[in-house]
């Protein structure tokens, strides 16, 4: 039946139902969307909890390497520390038998672990009662630390063993081993008793130390209480700490008086102020300080002859000094009489040259000028009738000449006319160009602005010249000297100087030559100073200096 042959109503009832049916298809079309949207989201979250399982796998398994790699590392330092521990080891079962037994242990005992197959870890103790009370104390504790006992080698040598032992426990708590700990104390037993050896031996060099320091304090004190000389120690403030009976004598103090009290409690300020001065030197430069002091005790003006020298503590810091004064008064003055002597007698020997000098220039001199004449008129009058008897006549003159030349040479040498006519700078130049024509040594003089030298001053250079060039003639070797004349600093520097080889000083020191000590006493007589500088090959300087208004006149 069409759709048109239908009744209204039979139509509405159909469009009912269908729009019943698309009803129910959307519902059933949401559902399937839902559904779906439900099934990707049920999808979303496995995939989400797979890889998380996944990650929590792979992280488990990745921890689980780790704790493998570790427990074989952990196996491996435990085998390698086991292997070669300095302490013999052993774990044995609950019946004695060894399980492990370490390079160590095989090196103390000489046992090597399969030897050990029909052998039991008791075997080894050589003293069974010892052995026993070991073991009790080991049921009862559960350990035993650091118990000495004597255990037997595989050589059958008896020695003493330092036994540790601790039980090994399964889960349940029963005995199923044990682990060994075993150090030989042979060693230390020997170490012992060198140690012992050494104390008695301590004892005994602390007892001969002791009684050398009492002596030894014995002798200081004695040479502290019968020395003529001065002793003091100060601190770093100058205050006196110690004294000898020697200082309380001189000043007429007690040592409780003097010490704690410095130089300018006791002497005048200017002395003060030097003894400070020389003090703070020796701090300053660490080095010992020598020099004269004049002391005004009560019994007079006295001259000492002051070392000094710094005193440290353990760290290497100057703590204080220490001085030794020795009375020189009596040296002094024996060594002034002895200057005026030398003076003297060195003036004589100026006096004596001169004379010599001027008798062998007038005396001498005019005799052999006359016979030279003489000589001169044989000749001629020997040559018409006997010819060689006239030439040997003739070689008279020559060999006269000859002869005047040295004696005026002589003369020169003895007193040079030209050192009283002219003066010192004329007298060494005359000297030193003979010097140069004699020997073939180069020698230069140079001089400027020096002020007037004469008399005894004058003398003394003058010689001191003529030693130091006889001395390169002698001894040097040189090419060439040089010699100047200069004031410098209030005083007046005479130098000699030359390329020779030169010499070690300490060998002049230790045996010095006439002609040197000779050169010292001049420049002393005039309160000059004589340095002397040289070195193997390197030449030799003479340095003369004297104050430039300290020439005394002849």
């Amino acid at each position: 039946m069409g759709d048109s042959d239908k009744t209204k109503a039979q139509l509405i009832e159909e469009l009912s139902t269908l729009r019943r049916r698309l009803a129910e298809l959307q519902i059933f079309k949401d559902y399937r969307k839902l559904a779906e949207e439900a099934r990707r989201r049920a999808y979303g979250e496995l995939e989400h909890r797979i890889a998380e399982r996944t990650a929590e796998l792979v992280q488990a398994n990745q921890q689980l390497k780790q704790e493998i790699e570790e427990h074989k590392r952990t196996k491996e330092y435990l085998e390698n520390v086991i292997a070669n521990s300095v302490d013999a080891i052993g774990i044995v079962d609950r019946h004695g038998k060894f399980i492990l037994w370490n390079r160590r242990a095989a090196e103390i005992y000489g046992y090597q672990l399969e030897e050990f197959a029909d052998k039991t870890a008791f075997e080894l103790y050589a003293d069974p009662d010892e052995l026993d009370r070991m073991l009790g104390r080991l049921r009862r504790a559960g350990v035993v630390r650091e118990f000495e006992i004597l255990m037997k080698k595989k050589d059958g040598t008896i020695v003493p063993m330092d036994i540790s032992i601790s039980l090994l426990k399964d889960d349940h708590g029963r005995t199923i081993g044990s682990v060994c700990l075993a150090r030989d104390l042979s060693g230390r037993k020997k170490s012992e008793a060198a140690l012992k050896h050494a104390q008695a031996e301590l004892r005994r060099y602390s007892r001969e130390l002791e009684r050398q320091v009492r002596e030894r304090t014995r002798e200081i004190n004695s040479i502290l209480r019968y020395t003529p000389s001065v002793v003091y120690i100060k601190d770093r403030e100058g205050r006196y700490t110690l004294v000898n009976s020697r200082y309380e004598e001189l000043f007429g103090m007690s040592r409780e008086q003097i010490c704690g009290k410095c130089d300018h409690d006791m002497f005048p300020r200017a002395l003060a102020d030097q003894i400070r001065a020389s003090d703070l030197r020796v701090l300053a430069h660490r080095q010992p300080y020598q020099a004269e002091e004049a002391m005004p005790p009560p019994a007079g003006l006295r001259t000492y002859l002051s070392v000094k020298f710094p005193l440290y503590n353990e760290q290497g810091t100057p703590t204080g000094l220490c001085g030794i004064a020795t009375d020189i008064t009596e040296l002094k003055q024996a060594q002034d009489q002895l200057r005026r002597l030398s003076g003297s007698i060195m003036a004589n020997q100026e006096k004596e040259r001169k004379a010599i000098a001027r008798e062998l220039h007038d005396e001498l001199g005019q005799v052999l000028t006359a016979l030279r004449m003489d000589a001169v008129w044989l000749s001629e009058r020997l040559q018409a009738q006997d010819p060689k008897a006239g030439e040997r006549a003739l070689a008279m003159c020559g060999l006269i000449d000859h002869t005047i030349d040295e004696v005026r040479g002589l003369a020169t040498r003895l007193r040079p006319g030209v050192l009283d006519d002219l003066g010192l700078i004329d007298a060494l130049e005359w000297y030193i160009a003979d010097f140069e024509k004699r020997t073939g040594i180069a020698c230069t003089f140079k001089h400027r602005q020096v002020p007037n030298i004469d008399g005894i001053g004058a003398t003394a250079a003058y010689r001191i010249v003529q030693e130091a060039l006889t001395n390169v003639t002698r001894h040097a070797a040189a090419t060439q000297v040089k010699v100047s004349l200069e004031p410098k600093k209030g005083m007046v520097t005479l130098a000699v100087a030359d390329n020779g080889r030169g010499f070690d000083l300490r060998e002049i020191a230790a045996s010095e030559c006439l002609g040197l000590a000779g050169m010292r006493e001049r420049a002393g007589l005039l309160g000059g100073s004589l340095e002397i500088r040289s070195r193997p090959g390197k030449g030799t300087k003479v340095c003369f200096r004297l104050p430039a208004d300290g020439s005394r006149s002849a």
